[in-house]
């Protein structure tokens, strides 16, 4: 029985690490599609989201079924009560990997265009920290990695202070009816991508606890 048990476990671990490769690839592709306002690669994102529920589903459903058959206690059953939760981080992840794209798609379809190139840059710098940040979480789920969990806490510092920047630089500017509907996408965008740096952090401090059994990284923001 024990060895069925470590299968079953197994089988969750691999699928948690494929919904968490669909989920980079969807905040790649959302950067990007923001970036270079590529409505086809924003679809693509819209379209794939469908995929990344059905996961969520499927691994809860396998949590729920394997705690009813084998009642596990201690790391076992950490393990799976945090994947409950980081799938579901994941989930979250994804739809906002959406929100970012349908405004892709909005600004397009009004022919409007970024402010300036300082508002892409520090755009593409926040998206590129955040995509470091999901990666670091997913790799630290994979291999067990608590050391590369704490690292993520520094990196959404960053991600932080580059969105307070690009807010004060959009609240910069001349503001008529049209540019305050502009610039309310643009920040709800930036707002989109820092909330998934913290769903990142949200992921490797769930890998804290399950390894360490402290449910205090879930609560100390040192």
């Amino acid at each position: 029985m024990r060895k069925t048990f470590n299968d079953r476990l197994e089988e969750i671990n691999q699928d948690v690490i494929l919904m968490g490769n669909l989920v980079q690839e969807a905040l790649y592709n959302a950067v990007k599609a923001f970036t270079e306002m590529d409505t086809d690669l924003a679809q693509k994102v819209i379209d794939g989201d469908e995929e990344i529920n059905q996961r969520d589903m499927m691994i809860e459903e396998k949590c729920v079924i394997l705690q009813a058959g084998f009642q596990p206690v201690a790391r076992d059953l950490r393990y799976l009560h945090s994947v409950s939760i980081i799938i579901k981080n994941l989930e979250r992840i994804g739809d906002l990997t959406v929100n970012i794209s349908k405004i892709v798609r909005k600004l397009v379809r009004e022919e409007r265009k970024h402010p300036d190139k300082e508002v892409i840059d520090l755009y593409n710098e926040m998206g590129n920290i955040v995509k470091t940040e999901l990666n670091k979480a997913i790799e630290s789920f994979k291999n067990k990695d608590i050391k590369l969990a704490l690292k993520l806490r520094k990196l959404d510092d960053m991600v932080n202070e580059i969105h307070k920047m690009l807010l004060k630089k959009l609240f910069s500017y001349r503001k008529d009816e049209k540019d305050i509907e502009f610039v309310t996408n643009i920040v709800l965008a930036s707002r989109y991508l820092e909330r998934i740096g913290d769903q990142s952090v949200n992921i490797a401090e769930r890998v804290m606890y399950f390894l360490s059994g402290d449910y205090k990284v879930l609560y100390d923001s040192e």
